[in-house]
């Protein structure tokens, strides 16, 4: 799997990647789909819902993962939970702020909405690199 940027540093190469995204936003959602593909990632999802994106977060092998926090009003943090058991790195896409995290989840990358696209392909591509 490579994740090096290309020539002229404009999107990172993620090819051979599986990313699980899971946003509830259909409109946000399909916007990262489409760029992490466009890198090369194989992308899991998008998965709106907490019960959904669960059973993918315990069983599916996974590169890493881009998570919202609020999902239908149900905390997207017990995904994190559960990725951060499994050593699966992921970023946080959020309108959160770091505050309201609990200590335990902190160690992930966060994105606080809206943010540029190319921030949360760099965010993906420096968290696969560091795993």
């Amino acid at each position: 799997m490579s994740t090096t940027s290309n020539v002229r540093g404009e999107k990172p190469e993620l090819t051979g990647c599986r990313v699980l995204v899971v946003e509830d936003e259909y409109y946000v959602a399909d916007d990262l789909r489409r760029a992490l593909e466009k890198c090369g990632a194989e992308v899991i999802g998008p998965i709106p819902t907490l019960d959904r994106a669960l059973p993918i977060a315990e069983s599916e092998d996974l590169t890493c993962a881009v998570l919202d926090i609020n999902l239908r009003g149900e905390s997207g943090l017990r995904v994190a939970e559960t990725l951060q058991q499994r050593n699966v790195p992921f970023v946080y896409s959020t309108g959160y702020s770091r505050t309201s995290i609990p200590e335990a989840l902190k160690g992930a990358a966060h994105l606080e909405k809206p943010f540029r696209i190319e921030e949360l392909l760099r965010a993906v591509s420096q968290v696969v690199r560091q795993n």
